[in-house]
């Protein structure tokens, strides 16, 4: 698993990153919780950007169901799909969800502008607050 002060595969991520960035896991779209935290991110994008960082978040949904779910939450920012989940495998982040099958773990990267690995929330349990802790971070890079 990757670790803070780690450099984030950039390379492999769909979305080409141009300075700092948050970068995160989520399950998969059109679910509760997950709707919950794309919608936390988006009503604090504004902030993420005025503090020089992106937000995208990854899932192994495919484009289409992204597009449908970025519609239906109004998101402004990009939502990368992993199908197959070849960077998620990668990261150590493929959980199995039995009956739902393998998606990724809920887990969140801050990345610098160099793509090093600032901060990384594990095992995100309140999708409610997350955005906000996300955004102090990223606004702290950003001093």
């Amino acid at each position: 698993m990757l670790a803070e002060g780690e450099r984030f595969p950039v390379a492999e991520l769909p979305q080409k990153l141009a300075g700092p960035a948050v970068v995160y896991f989520y399950p998969q779209d059109m679910t509760r919780g997950c709707e919950l935290e794309a919608r936390g991110f988006e009503a604090l994008y504004d902030r993420f950007r005025a503090a020089g960082v992106e937000v995208v978040g990854v899932s192994v949904d495919s484009d289409e169901s992204h597009r449908a779910f970025a519609e239906h939450c109004g998101l402004r920012f990009p939502l990368v799909s992993d199908e197959g989940g070849v960077l998620t495998a990668q990261l150590g982040l493929l959980k199995d969800y039995g009956e739902y099958g393998s998606m990724a773990a809920r887990v969140t990267f801050l990345l610098d502008r160099d793509g090093t690995v600032r901060k990384v929330w594990w095992s995100v349990q309140d999708v409610t607050t997350h955005p906000e802790e996300a955004l102090a971070a990223a606004e702290e890079l950003a001093r």
